[in-house]
């Protein structure tokens, strides 16, 4: 038994590192002929192939190409990344492997780019409070990506002056501009944390995953 996880470990080590050459290389033939396999297994129900294949395009950047050709603010990227990974753990069930796997999920990020485009016209700033929706969105995508101890390990080593706005945006679904004021900060300085803070607690988060830390049961 211990011999085949380790066989594993190094297959999924072997995969990651195959699919961040042909990322670099800009080869994406090369990383559907990789990640194919994967997403399949993901589609046919196998719940730790779907948490890798989480990992993999969150890691990789692979949905971010579609998103950063309709969004330039990164907290809306951010925001259209996280979506994008919901949509692919809702949606995944539907690829049949007829299409390359990096087409599809560029279609499934260019929507939720959308979304976000439609959501900010109907809001009066990017700063609007119609976010409700997303703090949920972001535990959902906790629980799919890492173990809720490693989410709370991960924040609990944050310094607290990130901590603090992380919690406000991604947990209590407060926008901006309502941040800044609480913590009587300036808006480009709430940003500057709430960016860096989730750069540090998705490095923890990877980092935890990729030792074997066993998944949320």
């Amino acid at each position: 038994m211990a011999a085949d996880e380790s066989s594993s470990r190094r297959g999924d080590r072997n995969l990651d590192h195959e699919i961040g050459r042909a990322r670099a290389d800009g080869d994406f033939a090369r990383i559907d002929e990789l990640i194919v396999p994967l997403a399949e297994r993901a589609a046919s129900g196998d719940s730790p192939a779907l948490d890798r294949l989480l990992q993999l395009v969150l890691k990789h950047r692979l949905a971010e190409g579609a998103i950063r050709k309709l969004l330039i603010d990164e907290d809306d990227v951010n925001d259209a990344v996280q979506a994008t990974l919901m949509s692919l753990n809702r949606a995944i069930a539907s690829f049949e492997g007829r299409a390359r796997f990096t087409t599809w999920l560029y279609r499934v990020a260019e929507r939720e780019a959308l979304q976000v485009i439609r959501r900010n016209k109907r809001v009066p700033s990017p700063d609007g409070e119609d976010m409700s929706g997303l703090a949920e969105e972001v535990r959902r995508m906790s629980s799919i990506i890492a173990s809720h101890e490693a989410l709370r390990d991960a924040l609990d080593q944050l310094d607290p002056k990130l901590r603090e706005p992380v919690i406000l945006r991604d947990v209590e679904g407060l926008d901006y501009a309502a941040i800044a004021e609480r913590l009587d900060v300036p808006l480009n300085t709430v940003r500057t944390r709430i960016r860096r803070g989730r750069q540090l607690v998705a490095e923890k988060i990877m980092g935890t995953t990729e030792s074997g830390a066993p998944p949320e049961s």
